[in-house]
């Protein structure tokens, strides 16, 4: 804002210019700008005295802010304005995966799921109400009805009109106009926060902490006294409302940031993904300044819950009183049990010759297994020992020891040293149904033994070794290592606890290992994938990795042949023709959405349906219905020189015949009862890449498999020895010898065009010839080693060359991609063709000519569904 006059011209000094009517004009000059000057000040005024709301200055009103956020402390300098801390607090939750959520009670900070929306009617008995406005509403949230005294919890069933819901169960109880839909039913605080009343309820909106299995913390500020505020949560793994007890408190004092008769009360929750909290006061009234939650726990300690210490627990191994122990026992626990249902996190075993423990002989320290094997050189042979133990959950409660066990060792030592299982490690998560455990090598000690058998059990973490859940019984075969069998193992984050036993031909039985205790996965689906994380470099640089996109090393090739896809990738012979088989899998492919290689070009496979995946297109028909499995030639496609296309060994490749005949040929085999054969699709091959580049850990098959017959000047028989050296899983001559004609994918119109289910003239045919639609992808139309692959049509399990580099040390697959510009239909070849050279590959491309084109390096390839 400027002043009327923000200049003023002096009265000149000489006459005759310095007259009076001169003077009357500078005089109306300065009264305007002390007009406007009184005008702006009272503005100001005002201003900050709204700003105060009551204060009595702006420096009392900025403390209240500060209180009610609750959350900040010491020392604020150049504070930002609201608006400007909402839209920063709205763009960490946006950037960083919502890993804090705090509710403040106050707009642009709220937690709650909705505010306040008027009931029009409800019948007791009913499962639809009418409300007011039901734009607000999301299915599957619940909601809290208030109405008086009464307080209803119910879930949204569906949004049946902008102002008719249907509920999930019926209303308990009829509801009028006196009703309202509520997120919370506790009134606002003065000064921030909001006043609690026993009976009171609270719940959020959908809120994301984290998709991994890190324990979560949810801290309440709130009035230090006698109240119970009980804290529920439930999420898409646990999908009941379930009650997590309060662990930590931090009492306020005037020297600490918590304000004098309040404390933070810090809950432990194991919430992964979207999820929802909800809050009931019970006991007495108190006033809630803040909730937050956040990703991991505070690591803060406090007051510990004293109700929630875990059992004490009692010896289970050695037997009490047992004899002729041996020098290094392993030392367990019979179980473990929480009132607050906390995870167990560690535990110590204390030995001793006396059995007050006035000196303790050998402690294991915190151990994070139930069990625990005693070191050589601590125990005397002949001697009576005493042991107890205590545990500790994942909050950080210790339990008291439990009863004192005794047992006395052997005359003299001579023993087969006690294993460990060194895989899966103590701990570990994300375990398959059929894993391997292996264990340490033999040995023994005071005398020579050879390794006779093994022994390896396992339980439920929440069992006893007195009824394991699997027992290997003695096994001569499976001594270092042991593959689970299918069935035992469940899925659904399920904890168990391993141990084994190794026996000498001489010495006899070792100790039990100490226990190791892991956790399957939520879904027994084997996903991994593959990261191109630094293009170029002439192969790229590649990195597998996990459906977390956390970096894994080469599982090697038994992993694989384990895997349920790669195994079931075998050769068959059907209608006499060499057929191989994949079965099907699920895929993801894109760019990485976040953490270390976000924007990254990636592809994942799964061979069980996962949230977030789909059936890759190759295994579905033409109608859209998905199939278990494809089939695709062993070998490139020959002709059998009447009208069909073979996939037989020993002859030479089907060669100068244009797309439509190709495509005739293949679909010819169906005859005869016989169905499903046509020409191999885009669909098909992008499988078998998807696939074999996981396998491999990169792009570049002619250095990861090897050459082909890229480098010679005719072709040669489908099965010769250099046209094998480009082999995957059976498929022989997936690049080299000749180009392989690949239906389902065009070049039109500078666009890429591709096959697409359930389009116009493909309901009830497999036939390819039909059905194309425009992808608006736009076709790389230069020549050049690949460097990327087009995301969109990735993301539709198609690898699409998206950018090229004329210089072979640029590219990412080794392999060249040929494109032209025309405008006419252009269909896809595949692989190389005999003198191609290093371009040939895998995801090597040709798209440049139209379906009547016939040439001597064009073959075909078989597939069937």
């Amino acid at each position: 804002m400027t002043l009327p006059n923000p200049t003023i011209t002096p009265i000149p000094n000489n006459e005759p210019e310095a007259v009076p009517s001169l003077w009357n004009t500078r005089y109306a000059e300065i009264d305007a700008n002390f007009a406007s000057l009184d005008t702006r000040t009272t503005a100001v005024e005002g201003e900050i005295s709204g700003a105060r709301a009551g204060r009595p200055n702006l420096g009392a009103a900025i403390t209240d802010i500060m209180n009610s956020l609750g959350i900040l402390s010491g020392t604020v300098s150049g504070l930002a304005s609201p608006a400007s801390v909402q839209q920063a607090v709205s763009l960490d939750w946006l950037y960083r995966n919502r890993k804090i959520v705090f509710e403040l009670f106050a707009d642009g900070y709220r937690l709650r799921n909705i505010g306040e929306v008027a009931v029009t009617n409800g019948v007791m008995g009913d499962d639809s109400i009418d409300v007011a406005d039901t734009s607000g509403f999301r299915v599957g949230w619940d909601y809290l009805i208030k109405d008086g005294a009464n307080i209803e919890t119910v879930r949204i069933a569906a949004i049946l009109s902008p102002t008719r819901l249907r509920l999930t169960s019926n209303l308990t109880r009829n509801y009028g106009s006196t009703a309202r839909f509520v997120g919370q039913t506790a009134p606002a605080r003065t000064g921030g926060g909001i006043s609690a009343a026993v009976g009171d309820r609270w719940i959020s909106k959908v809120i994301n902490l984290g998709d991994d299995n890190d324990t979560r913390s949810v801290v309440i500020r709130r009035t230090h006294n006698a109240s119970n505020v009980r804290l529920y949560f439930r999420d898409a793994y646990t999908t009941a409302w379930t009650e997590r007890p309060w662990i930590y408190k931090r009492v306020g004092a005037p020297d600490t940031p918590i304000p004098d008769g309040f404390a933070d009360y810090e809950y432990t929750v194991p919430m992964r993904g979207d999820g929802f909290l909800r809050l009931v006061v019970e006991d007495d009234a108190c006033d809630i300044l803040h909730i937050v939650g956040l990703g991991t726990v505070t690591g803060l300690t406090g007051l510990m819950n004293p109700g929630l210490a875990p059992d004490a627990p009692a010896i289970s191994n050695p037997a009490n009183g047992a004899t002729n122990i041996g020098e290094t026992p392993t030392l367990a626990i019979a179980g473990y049990s929480s009132p607050a249902g906390n995870p167990f996190a560690a535990a110590e075993f204390q030995v001793s010759t006396s059995n007050t423990f006035a000196t303790v002989l050998h402690s294991s320290g915190w151990t994070s297994a139930q069990s625990y094997t005693m070191p050589a050189g601590v125990l005397d042979a002949g001697t009576t020992y005493y042991v107890r133990a205590r545990v500790k959950d994942s909050a950080g409660l210790v339990s008291a020891f439990g009863a004192t066990s005794s047992f006395t060792t052997k005359a003299s030592f001579a023993y087969v040293n006690t294993p460990a299982i060194t895989s899966p490690t103590n701990g570990a998560t994300d375990i398959p149904e059929t894993p391997t455990l292996y264990s340490s090598a033999f040995a023994a000690t005071g005398g020579s033994d050879t390794h006779a058998a093994s022994q390896w059990q396992i339980r439920l973490a929440s069992g006893t070794w007195a009824s394991p859940l699997h027992d290997s019984g003695e096994t001569a075969t499976a001594k270092t290592s042991y593959q689970v069998p299918s069935g035992i193992l469940q899925a659904g984050q399920t904890q168990y606890v391993a141990r084994v036993r190794h026996k000498g031909a001489t010495l006899g039985w070792s100790e039990w290992s100490a226990d190791v205790r892991f956790t399957t996965k939520q879904q027994f689906a084997q996903i991994i994938g593959l990261v191109l994380v630094t293009p170029g470099g002439g192969a790229g640089t590649w990195q597998r990795v996990d459906e977390n996109f956390n970096a894994i090393s080469n599982p090697g090739a038994a992993w694989f042949n384990n895997h349920p896809t790669y195994a079931g990738i075998v050769t068959q012979t059907i209608d006499g023709q060499a057929m191989v088989k994949i079965p099907k899998f699920y895929f993801k492919a894109g760019t990485v959405p976040s953490g270390t290689y976000a924007g990254k070009t990636y592809w994942m496979i799964s061979d069980q349906p996962v949230s977030g995946f789909a059936v890759h297109p190759a295994f579905k028909t033409a109608s859209g219905t998905e199939v278990d499995q494809i089939w695709v030639g062993k070998y490139q496609a020959s002709y059998d020189g009447s009208s069909k296309a073979q996939s037989v060994a020993g002859v030479a490749p089907m060669v100068s015949m244009d797309f439509p005949t190709a495509r005739a040929r293949a679909y010819a085999r169906n005859t005869g009862g016989v169905t499903g054969f046509r020409l191999w699709s885009v669909y098909d091959l992008s499988a078998i890449q998807m696939l074999a580049s996981i396998e491999m850990g990169g792009a570049d098959m002619q250095s990861l498999i090897g050459q082909g017959r890229v480098s010679q000047s005719s072709a040669a028989n489908v099965d010769a020895s250099d046209v094998a050296q480009a082999t995957w899983r059976g498929i022989v001559g997936l690049w080299g010898n000749v180009w392989q004609m690949v239906d389902g994918l065009k070049r039109n119109g500078g666009s890429w065009w591709k096959w697409t289910y359930n389009a116009p003239g493909n309901a009830t045919t497999n036939d390819f010839s039909t059905g194309y639609t425009n992808t608006n992808v736009s076709c790389q139309t230069s020549f050049g080693y690949t460097v990327n692959f087009d995301a969109t049509l990735l993301s539709a399990g198609i690898f699409a060359t998206s950018t090229v580099d004329g210089t072979a040390s640029n590219g990412s697959t080794g392999d060249y991609f040929w494109s032209d510009a025309d405008t006419v239909d252009q269909i896809a070849y595949h692989g190389g063709a005999w003198g191609d050279g290093a371009g040939a590959g895998l995801f090597c491309l040709y798209v440049y000519y139209a379906p009547s084109n016939a040439d001597s390096y064009f073959g075909a390839r078989l597939a069937k569904v």
